[in-house]
């Protein structure tokens, strides 16, 4: 044990200190730190994190973080880059292993990272591969191409230096592959920026690529654009839009009368009313017109779920589960008096640092935790279920993105249904969240906030369970790369074979 704390030490100091060295030389850069600003701003992370996150020791011990805070403030021995601090404090706080655990340039650092040249195209992942889709680059590389090395980095070592800067909860990987290729919050997450933190900041590029169709290595040189030139090209040329993922109305239900079944895709879990349809009034029609067709099958699609609003967790819960049923057993809070951080605290008023608690509503634990002490909070109150509950048989395709309050309905769905799971590991742990409620610190000389959450929400039912993963799926899917560039709905298909079957025999 003493050997392998050792190691892993050895090994951290040892990235760090890679980082520091390979981004020393970077050009153009405007902001930086001294020491003492940097050391400053570690402490205020160093402090805020053990004051306010309740699962800080939940995946090694306070002695193994510790040190890690030890090593993380001795590699600041003289003036840092902006980016090469944001790398850093991007990289520790991902080894807490919490999603709900955000960094977030702003400022003068948010322009920086927004502003860097990109590869001219997108990155996808299969089989543990990148490969090239949408070339913007004019050089007509097709879907597919397999990418073997990005200025003489090969594809796994790039891969390797990404992973362990994608904050994920506990131990799942789905979620750090899905948030790999991801292309809709470039200020915090996706390839273009953990390539620019934790890879390298050319803006031009070599690429040894394998054509897809022929098999011909090639190699190319190409010049980075701006991601607002490739956004543009996207849409221009493929008709591809960024935002679509905002822009695609959540919920929606279709219904195939000659197959008997039914789809409902729950893609967002925030409410915009410009765009989608009522929740409560969507699902009542759903399960109503579900219930009058004697329909047996139903697919709810979780897929790319980021979770959200908690209400629409539990009143979907009322349509599946024929039993009264309550999002969280206890909902836990490691302080009510969070002044001592009212000089770092943003987005909340400041006068209202400190918890009103004269029906103590919450009881102190210990000096770092509190539970609440009845139920105050709609999301501890037993719901009864609808009266056109769903009594067929349920299909769940989910993946790596479901996450937050999304991974939560897949884990109430485990507990307490037959449903059949169908795609990767859930982006969120089983047990239940780190989530809910922000404390959000700004560090003072880098302006980098950090998105604390001070909760932990424990799931109703909960059952014995490996602790730091998802659902896993009762049917795995795996894309290659001939599905991705077919478009292949391959989690919808098997949904489809599975139904089909039930029904001929």
């Amino acid at each position: 044990m003493k050997f392998k704390k050792l190691f892993l030490k050895q090994i951290s100091t040892l990235f760090i200190l890679t980082i520091l060295a390979t981004y020393s030389t970077a050009q153009n850069e405007s902001l930086s730190l001294t020491k003492e600003q940097a050391l400053q701003d570690l402490h205020w992370l160093r402090f805020s994190l053990e004051y306010v996150h309740p699962r800080l020791y939940k995946y090694d011990d306070k002695k193994t973080v510790d040190a890690r805070f030890d090593i993380l403030e001795k590699a600041i021995s003289n003036r840092i880059s902006g980016l090469d601090f944001l790398a850093l404090i991007t990289r520790f706080n991902a080894t807490v292993r919490c999603g709900h655990l955000y960094t977030i340039p702003q400022d003068e650092l948010s322009k920086e990272v927004l502003d860097k040249m990109v590869l001219p195209f997108y990155i996808k992942l299969a089989e543990g591969k990148f490969y090239l889709f949408n070339d913007c680059s004019g050089l007509s590389i097709p879907d597919g191409s397999q990418i073997l090395s990005i200025n003489d980095k090969s594809d796994s070592d790039i891969l390797i230096a990404m992973l362990p800067g994608i904050a994920a909860d506990g131990y799942i990987e789905t979620r750090k592959m899905q948030l790999l290729q991801r292309y809709i919050f470039p200020a915090f997450q996706g390839f273009d920026l953990y390539y620019y933190l934790f890879v390298d900041r050319s803006n031009t590029f070599k690429i040894d690529y394998i054509t897809f169709g022929t098999n011909q290595k090639k190699t190319i040189i190409v010049k980075g654009i701006s991601s607002e030139e490739r956004k543009k090209i996207l849409l221009n040329r493929y008709n591809i839009d960024e935002e679509i993922w905002f822009k695609t109305p959540s919920p929606k239900f279709e219904f195939d009368t000659n197959r008997n079944f039914a789809v409902l895709t729950i893609s967002r879990s925030f409410y915009n009313k410009q765009i989608d349809p009522p929740f409560d009034s969507l699902l009542s029609f759903a399960f109503k017109t579900i219930e009058d067709k004697k329909t047996d099958n139903l697919i709810l699609d979780m897929r790319n779920n980021e979770g959200g609003d908690e209400s629409q967790q539990i009143t979907l819960m009322s349509y599946l589960y024929d039993k009264p049923f309550k999002l969280y057993q206890n909902i836990y809070l490691s302080h009510l008096d969070f002044r001592p951080l009212k000089p770092v605290i943003v987005e909340r008023d400041t006068s209202t640092l400190l918890f009103n608690n004269d029906d103590e509503y919450m009881r102190k634990i210990n000096d770092n935790l509190w539970i609440n002490n009845y139920d105050y909070s709609d999301n501890l109150q037993l719901k009864e279920p609808d009266m056109n509950v769903f009594k067929g048989k349920l299909y769940v395709l989910m993946n790596g993105a479901c996450f937050s309050s999304a991974a939560d309905l897949i884990s109430d769905l485990k507990k307490t249904t037959d449903a059949v799971f169908i795609g990767e590991e859930s982006g969120g742990t089983f047990e239940g969240p780190t989530g809910g409620d922000d404390i959000v610190i700004q560090l003072p000389n880098s302006k980098i906030m950090v998105r604390i959450s001070p909760n932990i929400q424990i799931g109703y039912m909960y059952q014995k369970y490996p602790i730091g993963r998802g659902v896993l799926p009762t049917y795995p899917i795996h894309y290659t790369i001939e599905d991705l560039v077919q478009h292949k709905d391959l989690e919808m298909e098997f949904a489809k074979k599975l139904i089909q079957n039930s029904q001929n025999k």
